[in-house]
């Protein structure tokens, strides 16, 4: 459990220092594929929820708000709100399950296969080869999503306030 975990830890920073230094190995096509997998296919499913967020927390927002004439307010709220916190949990919570558990998918279906075997039998360390190259599309692509998740999250709250009350643009 946490002895495994600490170790694979330790692997991965181990094969990011050998990155740095220009000692590992990672396929440049792969590793741009990587990048399209966890950040443009991942874009329309973050952007709508993001989006869906922002609506729900403007139309909760403007609801109580109105009853104190503050409707005005709602734009710090959701923007506030979501640049603050729900912006990055909701983006992690959408890379986890939908990018995480194809990157599972991807290396269970390699070990079941042997080809991680294969790798280390060629002297490859899988490590630098599977993981390295996933983990760090995800570092890359996590603050992107992140921002391009706050903007819509921020424009779907404009919507609501704009259409229920009035709040200018």
């Amino acid at each position: 459990g946490v002895d495994a975990f600490i170790v694979y830890t330790g692997r991965l920073v181990q094969e990011s220092g050998a990155l740095c230094l220009g000692r590992a190995r990672m396929r440049r096509k792969d590793f741009l594929l990587l990048l399209q997998q966890t950040g443009v296919a991942a874009l329309p499913i973050v952007c709508l929820l993001s989006f869906l967020m922002g609506l729900i927390i403007a139309f909760i927002g403007v609801i109580q708000l109105q009853k104190f004439a503050a409707d005005i307010y709602v734009a710090d709220l959701v923007g506030l709100a979501t640049t603050r916190e729900l912006g990055a949990v909701m983006t992690g919570v959408i890379m986890a399950g939908r990018t995480g558990a194809a990157f599972a998918a991807q290396i269970g279906s390699m070990r079941a296969n042997e080809e991680v075997d294969a790798l280390t039998v060629f002297g490859i360390a899988p490590i630098q080869f599977l993981v390295l190259p996933r983990t760090l599309a995800l570092v890359l692509m996590m603050p992107l999503l992140c921002s391009f998740a706050n903007v819509v999250a921020i424009f779907g709250g404009m919507l609501v306030a704009v259409a229920i009350s009035d709040v200018p643009v």
